[in-house]
């Protein structure tokens, strides 16, 4: 007896499983749908517009830095207090 010799009869079965294999997917592939809904569009049209953006608002920066150097920025410490709290509150 040959060690790892199999005998015709398994190995036809085992060819068998995987041809049904072959086309149980292939039939399952053919049923398969896909539907984008209006929502998910707009979501990925948003994302989209979003990653174009960039990531510092240069306008933002140039308003602060010119109220510092002009010495007109005021930083209202109540308010970063509260903002600060309810972070760590969570409320």
């Amino acid at each position: 007896m040959k060690i790892g010799s199999l005998p015709a009869v398994a190995m036809e079965q085992y060819n068998g499983n995987k041809i049904r294999a072959r086309k149980t997917e292939t039939a399952q592939a053919a049923t398969d749908s896909l539907e984008v809904t209006n929502a998910s569009r707009l979501f990925s049209e948003a994302l989209q517009a979003v990653r174009e953006m960039p990531e510092v608002r240069m306008d933002k920066v140039e308003a602060v830095r010119s109220q510092v150097e002009s010495g007109t920025y005021r930083v209202d410490a109540a308010a970063v207090a509260a903002r600060m709290l309810s972070g760590i509150v969570g409320v």
